[in-house]
């Protein structure tokens, strides 16, 4: 088995000069070394190991971009360089908080990607960068609330912190976790629009949602993952239905187990690593 560790310093300009950009490979039946070491232009902030082919890796960085990486390449120091990153200019202004590759058609070669920006972006590996009939990113959404400022309606940005995407919940549903607090459901038809929004009126978070998985065994019910505490949603309802207890520590990250429909893990900045299990 193997997993991919991004590294990178999200604190706006407290990055050191001298910090490393490489992220790593490992193999868990080897846990002293890396397996293969990948050097994006910046560091990576999160990557997704492709559904297709498993030695393909897209990857998103500090400074907005995507790398795409074959980890069967090779070079003289060792680290993997990508085969294509994107251009800045058409890329996000933030950095990429999260990516995943779509299950849509046979080919394996789209992918989605979040950022504080607000904005997702959808790409595809095989598209040149530089063909203006063809432009890349392929596709994209702003994430944004009316509202009124000195008597006049505007748009508020909202900034993306978390993404998920099954296509057993549907392949054109996105769920979307912000820096406000609360999640919104997009949908990729003819045109992308947000087509629901929850926890606005009553549930939110008290800050923003670092993570938001559907559950592997009923896709319509989806774990979010903020400030204290984690939530658990339908689709069908704009509140949360169940919420853990305030932890004394802040939340950073969360997943279900992909065998038992009840259990669920919550990381904590603490250094836990929190059970939970409803039934």
């Amino acid at each position: 088995m193997r997993v991919g560790v991004t590294y990178s310093m999200l604190r706006f300009q407290k990055m050191p000069n001298d910090m490393p950009r490489e992220s790593y490979i490992w193999n868990l039946n080897n846990p002293n070394f890396p397996e293969k070491t990948l050097l994006p232009p910046s560091p990576l902030c999160t990557m997704a190991f492709n559904h297709k082919n498993s030695d393909i890796i897209v990857g998103g960085s500090y400074n907005g971009s995507l790398s795409f990486f074959d980890t069967r390449a090779g070079s003289a120091s060792g680290a993997i360089k990508p085969f294509k990153t994107t251009f800045l200019e058409n890329s996000h202004h933030d950095p990429v908080y999260d990516v995943f590759w779509l299950t849509l058609g046979k080919t394996g070669n789209d992918c989605v990607s979040c950022s504080t920006d607000g904005r997702l972006l959808w790409w595809d590996k095989t598209r040149p960068e530089n063909d203006p009939a063809n432009p890349n990113p392929t596709d994209k959404c702003i994430l944004n609330e009316p509202i009124v400022v000195d008597g006049e309606p505007k748009n508020k940005v909202l900034g993306a912190t978390s993404l998920e995407y099954n296509s057993d919940a549907g392949p054109l549903k996105y769920l979307v976790g912000t820096e406000q607090g609360y999640i919104l459901q997009a949908t990729k038809k003819k045109a992308i629009e947000v087509t629901q929004r929850y926890g606005v009126d009553n549930g939110k978070h008290h800050g923003p949602v670092y993570a938001v998985q559907r559950n592997p065994g009923h896709p319509k019910y989806f774990l979010s993952i903020g400030d204290w505490s984690a939530k658990i949603w339908s689709e069908e309802l704009k509140s949360p239905i169940m919420q853990t207890r305030y932890h004394s520590a802040y939340l950073t990250d969360g997943c279900w187990s992909p065998t038992r429909c009840g259990l669920f893990f919550l990381t904590r900045i603490d250094g836990f690593l929190d059970v939970w299990d409803f039934y």
